[in-house]
């Protein structure tokens, strides 16, 4: 019997969480299938795209490199395409997306458009695309998702709205590909550190006063959702399907630990 690696559609992969993500599950493919993994890694950045690749390659993965704006809504077939000379997919990651800071009244309509459609419309087309390959491998979609998408998070306008769209996508896709042998998660990261948001880390004060925020007392690292990516798509997550796993230190239960309770009493 031939051994064969975990075949990955991943977008957003070149810096970040979406990195992390790629490097855990060539990592998975060698440890639970013991052969690498074969991969269809997108960005719309190509420079970080191709590092990683390359790094990838090294290691024994075969790793076909796009770059991709998935606001296009041609993208996704095409990503699919180039997954289908691996013969199949055990797992799709729509992990691409951005926040264009801007509270509703400013808003503009073309954001509002892009944002939904990278973080809404190309999760459905790649799932819509994939569909048959993951049905044969009896494979699972996760989409990248977002606290934000349950709590209303000031001034991304779109961003929260969108998040919350992706995650009853997820649960749509869950209920109607379920029968399919299709899995479909959403994975919620809380603060992360990232190239993106590392600035606002490199300040001392900044960094403490959201650190004290998480009931675990530190920031997320791109590690800490690549690792929980790893679970969904793995073989323990068998039965689980259509749900958000949450990953955020605790930061969304602590509402009301926020607020000054000294004077509350009972009644």
């Amino acid at each position: 019997m031939t051994t064969r690696g975990m075949r990955i559609l991943l977008t957003g992969a070149a810096h970040g969480i979406g990195r992390a993500m790629a490097v855990r599950l060539a990592r998975d493919s060698i440890q639970r299938h013991g052969a690498p993994a074969r991969m269809v890694l997108a960005d719309l950045r190509g420079d970080g795209l191709e590092t990683l690749a390359a790094e990838l390659r090294s290691e024994g993965s075969e790793v076909i490199a796009l770059t991709a704006d998935m606001a296009d809504p041609a993208a996704p077939a095409r990503l699919v395409d180039a997954a289908a000379a691996f013969g199949g997919l055990e797992a799709v990651v729509s992990n691409a997306g951005f926040a264009i800071p801007s509270p509703l009244l400013t808003a503009r309509l073309e954001d509002w458009d892009k944002v939904f459609a990278v973080h809404v419309r190309a999760a459905w087309l790649l799932g819509q695309a994939a569909h048959p390959l993951l049905k044969a491998a009896r494979g699972s979609i996760v989409v990248t998702t977002s606290i934000s998408g349950s709590n209303a998070t000031a001034p991304l306008a779109a961003y929260s709205p969108s998040k919350a769209a992706a995650l009853m996508l997820v649960r749509q896709m869950a209920l109607e590909w379920g029968p399919d042998g299709i899995r479909a998660n959403a994975l919620s990261p809380g603060i992360t550190e990232t190239p993106g948001t590392a600035p606002v880390y490199a300040d001392p004060q900044s960094r403490a006063q959201r650190e004290a925020r998480v009931p675990l007392r530190r920031i997320a690292q791109p590690e800490d959702m690549a690792n929980a990516l790893s679970f969904l798509v793995g073989p323990d997550a068998g039965y689980v399907n259509g749900t958000d796993l949450i990953v955020d230190g605790g930061l969304s239960n602590g509402l009301m630990s926020s607020l000054n309770m000294g004077g509350w009493q009972e009644r």
